[in-house]
Parts: C-alpha cells; structure tokens; sequence
C-alpha cells in the first residue's frame, strides 16, 4: 500500500476477520456435559464454552473459558483465548453473523465501509464495541504467546486485524475525548457543547470522507512543517498522552509481528508484498502519528 492509502481498509479487514473467527472456532461437541463448571475437565469445559459461543451465551462462553484460562495447560490455554476471543466480539456485536452472511450471500458490499460499520456495531456503541475489541485483541496475543506448536496462518491473521482494530479504538477515542470544537464537540467526560453524542464523533472520525478534521485519513498524513494535520500526533503526542501512544504502539507491534510471522506462510490469496504493504501502513501510524520509528520507517 502506496502513501495515501484509504484508511477504510481496516474496516473491511476487520470483517473478514470477523469471518475468519466464525468458521475457525473449534468444531462443536454438541453432546458436551453442561454440568457443574466445578465438576468438569478443561476439556469438557472447552466444549461447553464453545456450545455457548454457538448458542449466543456469550457471558457464559467467556466464563468457561477463563475457567481453562486459569488452569489449563499451554494447548487448552490457546484454545481457550481464541474461543474467549470470538466471544468478546459476538458479545459487542450479537449480529455478527448476520453480518457475515450478508457479506457471503453479496447482500452487502465488502467496501461499503459506512454500510458494514452500521451493521456490526449495534446502535452505533462505538466505544462499547471498542472495549471487546481491545479484549479480544489481547486474548489473541495471549493465545499466540501460548502456543508451542506453531500458529496457523489463519489465526495470525485473525491476530492482525483485531490488533489493528483494537490500535483504532485507542486512537479515535483520544481523539474524541479531546477534540472539542463544534460541531464535534462532545466527549465521555466534557459536557456536549456541540450537536453530536460522543457515538456519533466516534462514527465521524472513523469515516475517511466525513467533516471530522482529524478522520482517520489523516492518521498517515506525514508533514514535518505542521505535523498536527496528523490527528494521531495532534491528539497523543502534542498532549503528551503517553497512555495512549503506548497503548497503541503495543497493538501495532503486536499486529507487525502477526504479519512478519505470516511472511513463511502467506494466506491464500496473499504475498509477502501484500503483507510488507499492510506492515508499512502500521510503520505510517506509527511513525507520523505516534511519533515512534522502533518498528522501523515507512516506505515512501
């Protein structure tokens, strides 16, 4: 990806990473013992999990499997953060699925950014969705962590893209909670002064073409002379927000490494100039709007 590339494309990324979680959870014991969780193996407990993942129970998918999480062994761990993983995101979006199939079926169209956010993030609860993001984002760095026998292409991918889409919560909640100028001008904390709940901001800058001055389009813009048209820069770096710069680094790494991994097997579809492109966006963020080079610098 060139210099100028649409910043949109994490979202699409992020639901075909949504697809990917839902047809790689472990298959279904549908005979599985739903039992006392204290009279169960890990093993029982992992089926139960995933039963509840497949029957929406997501508050007792994630039960189940922080269960194993706090017992298991280094295998039952890693399932259990994938499937824990996936339950954070049906959780924050119930109508994944739905979702899903209407992308599959062609009912809704893989670059119709607008049209995929509203559909996947119900109610426009941007910041809601954001926290299981980030939850989820975790769980899959967790479960890679754990595993001794290698990751499967899928998951680091899988990996990737809630690492990028966690890195994305952080940066356009900074924002938010910071920017105040009508018509934006409403936060989490500050009274609104402006016409727009805190919701709507986060859809605003989200959204590349909208009004927003510091819309994630910006988030690559590299100019030394007046580096506040970055709205990463202007909103974490200039106000020293250190949280935040390192919350966002954290995720990049981790979904820079997640590619750098797949270089040996690239997903089908995919080559290691694909990944190298989406590695140099992460470099772009990082660079011109966090101000840190310790993964290296962009291409031109």
């Amino acid at each position: 990806m060139k210099k100028g590339i649409k910043s949109t494309i994490i979202f699409t990324l992020l639901i075909f990473g949504i697809l990917l979680i839902v047809i790689s959870c472990k298959p279904i014991n549908i005979f599985s013992p739903l039992v006392d969780p204290s009279k169960m193996g890990n093993e029982a407990k992992l089926d139960a999990g995933y039963n509840a993942l497949a029957s929406g129970n997501y508050d007792d998918a994630i039960d189940y499997f922080t269960s194993v999480i706090n017992s298991g062994s280094e295998s039952e761990k890693a399932d259990a953060y994938l499937g824990r993983a996936s339950a954070y995101l049906h959780s924050a979006a119930p109508n994944l699925d739905d979702v899903v199939s209407d992308l599959v079926s062609g009912n809704v169209s893989a670059d119709d950014t607008g049209d995929i956010i509203d559909q996947v993030v119900g109610d426009n609860e941007f910041d809601d969705f954001f926290e299981s993001v980030q939850n989820a984002a975790n769980d899959y760095n967790s479960a890679v962590g754990e595993s001794t026998s290698g990751i499967d292409a899928g998951v680091l991918l899988e990996a990737y893209q809630t690492n990028m889409m966690a890195a994305t919560g952080v940066g356009a909640q900074t924002i938010a909670d910071a920017y105040n100028d009508s018509p934006w001008g409403t936060s989490s904390t500050n009274p609104i002064v402006g016409s727009t709940t805190y919701n709507d901001e986060l859809d605003a800058i989200l959204d590349s073409s909208s009004t927003h001055p510091f819309n994630i389009s910006t988030w690559t813009i590299d100019d030394a002379n007046n580096p506040s048209t970055n709205g990463l820069y202007e909103f974490i770096v200039n106000k020293n927000n250190t949280t935040a710069q390192n919350s966002m680094i954290s995720y990049l790494t981790e979904a820079y490494n997640d590619l750098e991994q797949l270089k040996s097997d690239p997903p089908e579809g995919m080559t290691v100039s694909d990944l190298s492109d989406m590695q140099n966006t992460i470099l772009q963020w990082a660079n011109y709007g966090l101000g840190d080079n310790s993964l290296g610098t962009p291409s031109p």
